[in-house]
């Protein structure tokens, strides 16, 4: 069974990775969300996450 904190971290690790290819890659939020197939439904988190890597 698997708990929130490995959940939480598998995020995190997903974003770092999605961030790591948008660099990489010139990818765009958008086409970085598609290559990593992150469903419709979680998107908007994710963007929001992504976002606060940017804000101060």
């Amino acid at each position: 069974m698997t708990n929130v904190a490995s959940l939480e971290a598998l995020d995190l690790s997903v974003i770092r990775n999605i961030l790591r290819s948008m660099i990489n890659e010139h990818w765009s939020v958008a086409e970085a969300l598609d290559e990593y197939d992150i469903p419709e439904c979680n998107r908007d988190e994710y963007e929001a996450l992504i976002e606060q890597c940017f804000l101060d």
